[in-house]
């Protein structure tokens, strides 16, 4: 559960930092 939760918060995060900025490798 834990794993998805952080899973689901990185692909949220890498969304985002695509939208406002370029995508990050992390």
């Amino acid at each position: 559960m834990i794993r998805l939760f952080v899973n689901v918060d990185h692909v949220a995060t890498v969304r985002e930092a695509r939208k406002t900025i370029e995508p990050s490798p992390l």
